[in-house]
């Protein structure tokens, strides 16, 4: 066991090796834009140092917090924008590119797949709101951020999967040749007691000990979990290898494997095939330093103005007291001159006001925020004004919104290895697959508000066709209305604006309606049924009950039509006034 240890502790060696340039990066991060996250104190706590709280630590060095909003603003701008909470933000699809069109019914399936997704996402106990929102905004910070997606074991169908944030720090990430992140060694700390509770008699006999004792049952032990492809590579039904141990006593607690990778990597913008990448507040780390020197220049500055330190002859008798209406005597001369002044240096803090507020717009542009503001600036904008503006947000976060999106669509990916392990989708569960969707792979189809700004030029572009097709038509050439596909522009602009496949009727049913319509038509054509215009009154009014005229294969009964039409028009009168 020592040897599997030993090699594991090797690889941790090498990825602690590689990572090392980027930790005092992180540092500063943390330290001026999201000390709450205490990714600094984590690092001292995984070396063996005691954590502190962050705010006794971080309150020396955050003078200005326009940093520390706009990250929170920058944050909650992507999620509004990628993945809202109140919105259906995906739809599924399968990921063969030639699968052709889907059905009715697989679209039926499909959303019936994404309802129970987000249903079983959005489950409070599965931590997915708050490991999203964590994670989002790590990566804001960091340029990358790691989630853990796991399955849940005995809550059943409702949460099948769990959501966990880990804090950037712990990981040590490593990827394969096509840059796709596929090694994860985490290091992190759980007290014995913790340990116990989790693995029992698994763990080493020290902290079995410790976990017993009362006194040192919250002693910290630091563990690895290694996750790294499987080395029997396809041999194995587990993709990737899976191991815990603990690292100071070199115990192997257990091993195991996935099926698909866990840990599910975030990335800003990734222009290199390394693990970890720079995300905005990279950028604006000087300038946020900088804003915070002057902040507190400009208070050391205030202070000298409203309290400015005084001068006076050495010879005075007593200290003067400043306080107000304080009596001091022996500070006139014998010509009542004052024998004490204050010292005057120019101080100027509505100059150093001037430069801190340059510096924080351009702040806020580097990290967004003046974007969200567009539509708050200027509420008595126009409808269409206010859509181009809000083009022009989603065009500008483009890049970064499809980043995020691909992260997301590692997750989805994960979920479903999960679903699948528990039999979700065999025959005869509760959401089998169609048949002809068996055996096939499904992706996701993003379809939040910055897919919809993508794609909204779809629908605007149609919509104007058909205005010009209006006046042709109306110009003498009415044909050119038929060359419209009136069924594909409605399955158009429903995919656009992401509306539910269940607000259309079944293809099949429209189309037996259809026949049955036109089965009457013909009917009607040749009998001669019509012979005055009161008959023609009562026939038209018979005539809806004769599509309920149906044989049995769903069809319209031409002898049952003939026969309801004829007792119709005998039932006329002589009395029966014509129009």
């Amino acid at each position: 066991m020592n040897g599997i240890i030993d090699k594991l502790l090797d690889r941790l060696a090498q990825l602690e090796d590689a990572r090392r340039p980027w930790e005092s990066h992180w540092r500063d991060i943390a330290r001026y834009v999201a000390p709450d996250m205490a990714y600094h104190e984590m690092l001292e706590a995984v070396g063996g140092g005691a954590s502190r709280p962050h705010g006794a630590q971080q309150a020396p060095n955050i003078y200005d917090h326009t940093s520390l909003m706009a990250i929170d603003r920058l944050a909650a701008g992507e999620i509004s924008l990628v993945m809202p909470s109140s919105a259906t933000w995906h739809t599924l699809k399968s990921n063969d590119p030639f699968a052709g069109d889907p059905g009715d019914t697989e679209k039926r399936w499909f959303d019936d797949l994404t309802r129970y997704a987000f249903r079983m996402r959005y489950n409070p106990v599965s931590g997915f709101t708050l490991a999203s929102k964590a994670a989002v905004k790590g990566r804001a910070a960091f340029g990358t951020s790691v989630m853990y997606v796991e399955e849940s074991f005995g809550r059943g169908l409702s949460s099948p999967v769990s959501y966990r944030h880990v804090p950037l720090l712990e990981n040590h990430l490593a990827t394969n040749f096509e840059g796709v992140v596929d090694t994860n060694f985490r290091v992190f700390r759980r007290t014995a007691r913790q340990c116990v509770e989790r693995w029992g008699d698994k763990c080493s006999e020290k902290v079995r000990q410790a976990a017993e004792d009362p006194k040192r049952q919250e002693k910290p032990v630091t563990l690895v979990h290694a996750v790294m492809p499987h080395p029997r590579g396809d041999e194995s039904p587990m993709r990737f290898a899976s191991t815990y141990f603990e690292k100071d006593e070199k115990h192997l607690i257990g091993e195991g494997g996935y099926r698909s990778f866990p840990y599910v990597v975030f990335h800003w913008n990734r222009e290199h095939q390394g693990p970890y990448c720079e995300g905005p507040v990279s950028m604006a780390l000087a300038e946020i330093k900088s804003v915070n020197m002057l902040s507190k220049q400009e208070y050391i500055a205030t202070q000298q103005w409203v309290n400015p330190p005084t001068a006076q002859r050495d010879d005075a008798a007593n200290p003067p007291n400043l306080n107000p209406g304080a009596p001091n005597p022996g500070l006139l001369s014998e010509t009542g001159e004052l024998l004490i002044r204050p010292i005057i240096t120019q101080q100027r803090p509505d100059f150093a006001r001037a430069v801190i507020e340059a510096k924080q717009n351009q702040l806020r542009d580097s990290l967004y925020v003046n974007l969200w503001q567009i539509l708050i600036q200027n509420p008595q904008m126009t409808a269409t004004e206010a859509a181009i503006r809000a083009q022009e947000k989603g065009d500008l976060l483009g890049p970064s919104g499809l980043s995020l999106q691909e992260g997301l669509a590692r997750m989805v990916d994960r979920e479903f290895a999960v679903l699948e392990s528990k039999g979700v989708f065999r025959p005869g569960a509760a959401l089998a697959a169609p048949t002809s969707l068996q055996g096939q792979d499904i992706g996701v189809a993003f379809t939040g508000p910055l897919d919809k700004m993508r794609r909204a030029g779809e629908v605007v572009g149609m919509q104007r066709v058909l205005e010009l097709a209006g006046l042709m038509a109306q110009m003498g050439r009415p044909e050119v209305l038929q060359r419209f596909d009136m069924d594909e522009m409605l399955d158009i602009a429903q995919d656009v604006h992401g509306a539910p496949r269940s607000i259309f009727r079944p293809a099949g049913e429209v189309a037996q309606d259809a026949a049955k319509a036109e089965q009457l038509q013909q009917i009607l054509g040749s009998m001669d049924v019509i012979r005055a215009g009161g008959e023609a009154a009562k026939a038209a009014a018979e005539g809806g009950k004769a599509l309920g005229a149906t044989g049995p294969d769903g069809a319209l009964d031409p002898q049952a039509v003939a026969a309801m039409l004829q007792g119709a028009a005998g039932e006329q009168t002589d009395e029966t006034e014509l129009p």
